[in-house]
Formats: C-alpha cells, sequence, structure tokens
C-alpha cells in the first residue's frame, strides 16, 4: 500500500456531519398583529388621514347657479300677512315685477323699504334672498344669512316651505365646497381666524355634516378633543344626510375625552379601591360624566360598593347590554391593553403576558383582551388550556380578525408543541455532532435517533391536522436519513482507523526487519513490505510470529474483510481492498 493509496484513502474515509440541515418547526397560524384594532374604538389617525383626501376633492371653480323657479307669486298675500297701506302692497309689487325682468339691485332696494315697513314678512325676506342668490359672489352667503331663521320658523304657505327649503338646499351645495376649500387654504396662515369663518358658515347651514366634520378633526389634530367634541356632537344633532363619518368620530374622540378624564377612577378601580374610584369620577365635569359610558362605569362601581366585592376576586361582568359593557371594559382596560399590544408588537412575549393577566383580572369576558392573551399564549407555545378558553371569548366578537382561525391554533397548540418538541429533539441531536465526528458522537446520534424514532408514533396519533401530518412524517424521513448518515459515517470512521493500525504495524515491521539486518530503521512505509515479503516470509524462522506480531495482522485483515461487505462508498472500498490485499500477501 504507497503513500499515495494511503493519502487518497484518507480523503475518501475522512467522517462527515451527518444531516446538520436543521428541520424546520410546524408554522403556528396567528393573525396579524399589526392588524389588531386598538382598544376603545377607532384611531384619530384615520381621520387626520381623511384631511388631505378633503383637500383633494376642492372644486376648481365656482359651480353655475343652478335655475330656480319662484313660489307663486300669490302664494302669500299682502292682506293675509299684514294690514299695509296702499304704498307697501306697491312696492311688494313692483318688486316681484322687477325680479321678473331680472333688475334684482332694483328689486331689492324695493324689498328694503318694504321690509322697513314690515319686519320679519316672510315672503319679503324669501324674495331679499332670492335676489342675493341671483346676484351671485357675496351674495349667496347674504342669501343663506337671509334664510337661516326661516329654516326653523313655522312658515304655514306650503310654497313658500318649499322655496325656503329649496334655495337653502341649493345655496349649500354651492357653499359648502367654498367654504370647506377656504378654511383649508387659510388654516396653515391664520388658523383662528379660519375656523372662525367656518364656523359662521356651520351656523348658516348646520344640516351639512362634512364641515363640522372637518372642523372637529382639525380641532382634535391641534390637541382640542374636547371642543373636537362639542363640535361633532352639535353637528350629530342638526346635519342631515350620511353622518356616518361623524359617528365614528365621535366614539373615538369620546373614548379619547372620557379616557383623560376617567383615569384616576379607573386606576383606583384596577386598585381594588371601589369607593375611591367613585369619588375620583364625581370630580369629573358634569357635562362628561353624563356621558353614557361613564355613568355605565358609575353604576359598575357602585354594584360592587353594594356587594362589598373583594379585590382579590376577579371583577364580575357589568350589567346592561353586551355593546354597553364592551364599551365600559374598552375604557378600564385601555392603558394595559394598548401596553400589551405595545410588548407583543416588539416582541417581548412575557411582559405582555404578565400585564394581560393584570388586565384579564378586571376585565375577565372582554372579548378584546381575550383575543390579545390568546394570542400571546399562542406565540409562546404555554397553557393551552387558557388560551383555548381566552380564544372562545374572543370569537364572540364579529368585529375581531381572524378569530376563527386564533382559535384552531389554540386547539392545535399541543400537537403543535409535541412535535416543536420533537423537532427540537433531532436537530439538537445533529448540532451535538461536530464537522469531523468521532465514534463515540456517532454512537450517541444513533441512540438519540432510535430513541426519538421510538416517540414517533405517539406524535403521529397527536397530529389531527394535514399540515401537522405531514411534519411528523417530515421528521420520520429524516430520523430515518440520519441513522443511514451515521451508518455510512462509522464506515468513514472504521476505514481510517483500520489504515492506521495497519501503518503502525508496518512501522513495527520495519524497525524490527532493520535491526534483524544489522542496519538502521528506514522511512515506515507499509509499500516497503509490499516490495520486500521475503524478509518477512523467511528471515525471522521461528520468531516470526511473535516478532512481527502477526495476530494484529490477521486481525486487520479480518476487520477489512468485514467492512468490505458493507461498505458502500466507493473510495472506501477501494482502500479496503488495497488493505485486504497487502495482508493476504504478507499472511501468506
Amino acid at each position: 500500500m504507497t503513500d499515495e493509496d494511503r493519502a487518497a484513502g484518507d480523503r475518501a474515509a475522512e467522517p462527515a456531519r451527518p444531516g446538520s440541515l436543521a428541520l424546520p418547526y410546524a408554522p403556528q397560524q396567528l393573525p396579524d398583529l399589526l392588524s389588531l384594532p386598538f382598544l376603545g374604538g377607532a384611531e384619530l389617525s384615520e381621520h387626520f388621514g381623511r384631511l388631505e383626501e378633503i383637500g383633494r376633492r376642492r372644486p376648481e371653480r365656482e359651480p353655475a347657479l343652478p335655475a330656480l323657479v319662484l313660489p307663486g307669486q300669490g302664494a302669500l298675500s299682502v292682506e293675509d300677512s299684514l294690514e299695509l297701506g296702499e304704498e307697501g302692497e306697491d312696492l311688494l309689487e313692483d318688486a316681484r315685477a322687477n325680479i321678473a325682468r331680472g333688475e334684482y339691485p332694483l328689486a331689492l332696494e324695493q324689498l328694503a323699504e318694504f321690509i322697513e315697513i314690515s319686519p320679519g314678512h316672510p315672503e319679503a325676506r324669501y324674495l331679499s334672498a332670492y335676489c342675493h342668490y341671483r346676484l351671485g359672489g357675496a351674495g349667496l352667503m347674504t342669501a343663506l344669512g337671509v334664510l337661516r331663521p326661516m329654516r326653523d320658523e313655522p312658515l304655514e304657505d306650503p310654497e313658500l316651505r318649499t322655496g325656503v327649503r329649496d334655495l337653502r338646499a341649493k345655496l349649500r351645495v354651492i357653499l359648502t365646497q367654498q367654504e370647506m376649500a377656504a378654511f383649508l387654504d387659510a388654516s396653515p396662515r391664520d388658523p383662528r381666524a379660519a375656523a372662525d369663518r367656518l364656523r359662521r358658515f356651520i351656523e348658516l347651514a348646520p344640516e351639512e355634516p362634512e364641515p363640522q366634520y372637518l372642523l372637529a378633526v382639525t380641532q382634535a389634530q391641534n390637541g382640542e378633543f374636547e371642543s373636537a367634541l362639542r363640535t361633532t356632537k352639535y353637528a350629530l344633532r342638526q346635519a342631515e344626510g350620511n353622518t356616518g363619518q361623524l359617528r365614528v368620530l365621535a366614539e373615538a374622540l369620546e373614548t379619547v375625552v372620557v379616557r383623560t378624564l376617567a383615569g384616576p377612577a379607573v386606576r383606583a378601580l384596577r386598585d381594588g379601591a371601589y369607593r375611591r374610584a367613585r369619588e375620583n369620577l364625581a370630580r369629573v365635569d358634569r357635562e362628561w360624566r353624563e356621558t353614557e359610558v361613564l355613568r355605565d362605569l358609575d353604576a359598575f362601581l357602585s354594584d360592587l360598593c353594594e356587594r362589598g366585592h373583594p379585590p382579590a376576586k376577579r371583577l364580575p361582568p357589568p350589567r346592561g347590554p353586551a355593546d354597553r359593557a364592551a364599551r365600559l371594559y374598552a375604557l378600564i382596560s385601555d392603558e394595559d391593553g394598548r401596553e400589551s399590544v405595545q410588548l407583543l408588537i416588539a416582541g417581548r412575549f412575557a411582559e405582555a403576558e404578565r400585564v394581560l393577566a393584570r388586565m384579564l383580572h378586571v376585565v375577565p369576558r372582554f372579548p378584546v383582551a381575550n383575543f390579545i392573551y390568546a394570542i400571546c399564549l399562542c406565540v409562546q407555545g404555554r397553557e393551552p388550556e387558557r388560551a383555548i378558553a381566552a380564544a372562545e371569548i374572543a370569537a364572540g366578537d364579529p368585529s375581531l380578525p381572524d378569530t376563527g382561525q386564533l382559535l384552531r391554533t389554540a386547539r392545535e397548540m399541543s400537537q403543535v408543541l409535541a412535535i416543536n418538541a420533537a423537532v427540537e429533539e433531532h436537530n439538537a441531536a445533529v448540532e451535538a455532532v461536530s464537522e469531523k465526528p468521532s465514534r463515540q458522537e456517532l454512537a450517541d446520534l444513533e441512540r438519540r435517533m432510535r430513541k426519538l424514532r421510538q416517540r414517533l408514533p405517539e406524535v403521529q396519533s397527536m397530529a389531527t391536522t394535514r399540515q401537522s401530518a405531514a411534519r411528523v412524517r417530515q421528521l420520520a424521513k429524516a430520523v430515518d436519513q440520519r441513522l443511514k448518515d451515521v451508518e455510512q459515517a462509522m464506515e468513514s470512521v472504521d476505514v481510517p482507523e483500520l489504515v492506521l493500525r495497519f501503518n503502525r504495524w508496518a512501522e513495527q515491521a520495519a524497525s524490527v526487519q532493520a535491526l534483524y539486518d544489522g542496519g538502521m530503521p528506514g522511512s515506515p512505509r507499509a509499500d516497503g513490505l509490499r516490495s520486500s515479503s521475503r524478509y518477512v516470509h523467511g528471515g525471522f524462522g521461528a520468531d516470526r510470529e511473535s516478532l512481527l506480531d502477526m495476530d494484529e495482522l490477521r486481525s486487520i485483515n479480518r476487520k477489512a474483510r468485514q467492512l468490505l461487505r458493507t461498505a458502500a462508498d466507493p473510495r472506501a472500498r477501494k482502500v479496503l481492498q488495497d488493505l485486504l490485499n497487502a495482508t493476504d500477501r504478507i499472511i501468506r
């Protein structure tokens, strides 16, 4: 066996680390944390973003005045409304005639003179507003101002009522977009003056929801939450048409205002100091204390005081409709809820769990709190039964996202944990093997893989989903492959060890040969023996067996023959065959 053969054998038989690629964990399907609704209503930032949208909708040019049909001129006779002299009646008739001819400035002069004689005359005021409307420009706002009181007056004539309603509607259509655009333009330069101008328009056109929405959002953006809430409440009482955005904004604003004002009372409630909580709540201004959620909070605190509820026990659910209980829960849990969501997003799950446990002591049946708690437990792979209970409560709120998937994840957690534990055992066993493993490392890996394979039927029985079953099958294949890898790697360890034994034997035989010849020992090369077998065969006489340790050589020969029967690597087989040939020649 030459040096070249021996080097090739070392390279071919060098043991490699088996199966170092780790399996992935079975995935946990959880809702996107970033999609979670914040506790206590819609976020104001959503409304702030709509300011830009409103700005993009501003009119590029002033719209043309729409046609308007005057009510019948005989709709309200002078005699029916006021006892006028001949002069007053002539003024009204002349004004009507001038309006028909389009002489609006002249008609306005006549109507002004007539109104001095007959203050508050409904038809004269309406005709005056109509003239301002026809003149356009600044007259549009004047017309709207003239008609504003008539909106609330009990006008007896149906045609006049219709005329007032229709003219106001047309004026509002024209002026609403103009005034909103003017507000958006002026706000950066002079926000106070811009807000005052928009308020004046709102007083003249309280039916329009958009200007009031715009004003309230701007107030909220400036941190004037109480003023913004007053604006939205007034708008909801007065506005017509689609007020959906106003209602959503009002809920968000009320949440912000009430959350701040009720803070001391809520903190006392969480501490179990129910009477102190009521005292703190009583200090809130009556305007806000009368809001529905604070009335419900006061009733809840009163009930706790009457019951003498122990602070160490979880709080009972509040009485009343489910939607009101949810708003009360949102108020009580808002601070802890927001903190827990931020901790979850930051990946600080253990801290989030502690905050959530504290929160659920106070709001045990709140779906949002249970939703977040179930997510926290599922992410950590902890306490499947608690996760299932929390997810079941969360599933009762249709507004929460992916509650069905969360509940399935919680119910599947036990199997996921079992599969993950088996995968971790596989990975840990593989990672314990070095890049050039020893015989002991390979034996340990084989032992751990066989033990893991014995556990797989139990893990397989827990896999109730197609995905989990596929993961277990993947793991089983990986375990089988690791055992094959061990068998091959053992081969890679045995062959170099056998070559090393032969080399040591050859060195010893070469030294003995040199002493027998009376010379110095030469280079310990196996091929030297291979080319000088005559010394081995006949040079030592009766001492040959003991001097050359032929028992060791026969042992090497037997081991080479045994390994050759099972070796799969072509390079390892060549090394073994060469070794077998060399030892056979020497033994013979």
